[in-house]
């Protein structure tokens, strides 16, 4: 089951707000009772998720898939997207120490 993060998801606009206002982790923690590593991951998985959606990812659902899963065009085109994102990561990777 996955978790579900209904007080910092709540607290979420106003988290983004402080950002960029300039504050650190530690500070938004300390204002809202949280620590700065529960702040620090819920900015991470806003921005990995914000990434993702801005490529073209089409998010499933986790678990067991329903009997009338989402279609295979769907399934393929987010597999092509999953390779593509690998192939630029090879390619900095590759370019970083110099052999491309």
């Amino acid at each position: 089951m996955p978790r579900k993060y209904t007080k910092i998801e709540l607290l979420s606009d106003e988290i983004f707000r402080l950002k960029e206002h300039g504050k650190t982790h530690r500070e938004i923690g300390e204002i809202y009772g949280l620590t700065k590593e529960q702040i620090k991951g819920f900015v991470n998985r806003r921005n990995r998720k914000q990434r993702l959606l801005g490529k073209g990812y089409i998010p499933r659902p986790k678990g067991r898939p329903r009997k009338n899963a989402a279609d295979e065009h769907t399934l393929l085109e987010n597999e092509l997207i999953e390779l593509r994102m690998k192939v630029d990561v090879l390619q900095n990777f590759l370019c970083a120490i110099g052999r491309m």
